[in-house]
């Protein structure tokens, strides 16, 4: 599968002493969240995050249109100032299907880097739960978040997330789109990168409609040199997938997305077996009804040695059952609870 280059984090001095430095109430959320830092599974942790993480803030500075530059926001905002990185870009990318009160999802990619299941809770969004990988934080294709520094640098996976759910039933992932325009004027909307797009949608908004009207007060920029498109779904059964053409906002309503445009047609050969998944499950497994038929589309669409995770997001119980590696029998379920008022 292409890759798809999404962002790097150089981020933080050592926690110990950035707590030292500057207080437990100044880091209270940042330790909470590393102490949360747990390894279920072989290369899979799960982190929760509740409180202000600085999206907010993030976004009423102007956002970003770079991944270097959100990833500056980022460690400026866990070290509380203290540290501001030099950011370097390293290269690092799929198939939804939706129906049934369900939203399924494979994340294709070269089987390196370790997984991490984000649990956030923010202080003025929703609660979400949804998935990173860490290797494209910038550590290398193993790093680990064992010690407590690097517990403390995995939290720049919140702003990461690739696919999640919020408490909604508001589900949305990002793939690359082989055939995406990269062309995004530079207007006076502020500035969001993919995954930040994706963050947007999973904190602040309801439904497919809000996520629509909330991606349309920004202006998305590809990761350098490939653009990526959204696939969303709501609880309502609302299903599109967004893509920006020239710049432009369009949606095109769909239970199926892969690696295509789907507001343009293209006669590229690159789209090739992007077009035979999309067509193989249009054909052989609408309508999904259920998480099992879910299971079986993704599970048709996967490919072993190259889906690093499929990840079953149910809207009505706010479960996600992940499964690495196409380990069919071997699913990790979390719960995903409300927003605690």
């Amino acid at each position: 599968m292409k890759k798809v280059i999404i962002i790097v984090v150089v981020v933080v001095l050592a926690a110990l002493g950035l707590f030292l430095y500057g207080g437990y109430q100044m880091f209270k959320n940042e330790i909470a969240a590393m102490q949360s830092v747990e390894e279920v599974r072989n290369g899979v942790y799960t982190l929760s995050y509740s409180g202000d993480y600085g999206f907010k803030g993030f976004l009423e500075q102007g956002g970003a249109k770079t991944d270097a530059e959100m990833a500056t926001y980022i460690a400026g905002f866990l070290s509380h100032g203290y540290y501001k990185p030099q950011v370097t870009m390293p290269e690092g990318g799929c198939t939804t299907v939706s129906g049934g009160h369900v939203f399924a999802r494979n994340f294709d990619w070269e089987p390196v880097g370790n997984i991490i299941i984000l649990h956030t809770n923010p202080d003025d969004g929703y609660a979400s739960i949804a998935t990173s990988n860490l290797s494209f934080l910038g550590f290398g294709e193993d790093w680990k978040p064992q010690s407590m520094q690097e517990k403390f640098m995995a939290m720049a996976a919140v702003y990461v997330p690739l696919d999640g759910m919020n408490e909604k039933g508001l589900c949305v992932a990002d793939l690359i789109e082989i055939d995406g325009d990269t062309n995004v004027p530079d207007t006076e909307k502020p500035d969001l990168t993919i995954v930040g797009a994706i963050r947007l949608v999973l904190d602040y908004a309801a439904d497919v409609e809000e996520a629509i009207g909330l991606l349309s007060q920004y202006d998305v920029f590809p990761s350098v040199s490939r653009m990526h498109h959204l696939s969303l779904s709501d609880l309502s059964g609302h299903s599109v997938v967004v893509e920006w053409e020239g710049g432009e906002l369009k949606t095109t309503p769909t239970q199926v997305v892969t690696n295509h445009c789907l507001s343009e047609v293209s006669n590229s050969e690159s789209i090739t077996e992007s077009l035979r998944r999309f067509n193989m499950l249009n054909e052989e497994h609408l309508p999904v009804t259920d998480k099992q038929q879910a299971q079986q589309a993704i599970q048709a669409a996967s490919y072993p040695g190259g889906t690093l995770w499929s990840v079953i997001y149910d809207q009505q119980s706010l479960t996600a059952t992940h499964y690495f590696g196409c380990q069919w029998e071997k699913p990790i379920t979390n719960n995903l609870s409300a927003k605690n008022n």
